[in-house]
């Protein structure tokens, strides 16, 4: 991805910076990439939870307040974005509706 760096600086700036490195704007740049690679990610599998090809700006919100803890979480596989990629990666590995629900009961409460 190549988001365009002035923007970010501009935007760093705005938010009060006098002066702004190259090393912040690309790190900050950096981040904000891989944020929008997961947000998209998580959207993709809300879209064909959907049964949907084309993702929508509900698939973008519900991935973004999926990214969001709700609680300290104790274990990442109660995360409900884990858990609908377990169901599509169960099916795409030809698992029966029982055996991937098994595999949720196997999960600790």
């Amino acid at each position: 991805m190549a988001i365009p760096k002035a923007p970010v600086k501009r935007t760093i700036q705005e938010a009060g910076a006098e002066r702004v490195s190259a090393d912040a704007v690309d790190a900050l740049t950096e981040h904000i990439e891989e944020y929008m690679e997961e947000i998209s990610k998580r959207a993709i599998v809300y879209a064909r939870y959907a049964k949907r090809k084309t993702v929508k700006a509900e698939d973008i919100a519900l991935a973004i307040d999926s990214s969001k803890p709700l609680e300290e979480p104790e274990d990442e596989k109660h995360d409900m974005f884990s858990m609908i990629k377990n169901v599509f990666d169960g099916a795409s590995e030809g698992k029966g509706f029982e055996e991937i629900m098994g595999s949720f009961m196997k999960m600790k409460k």
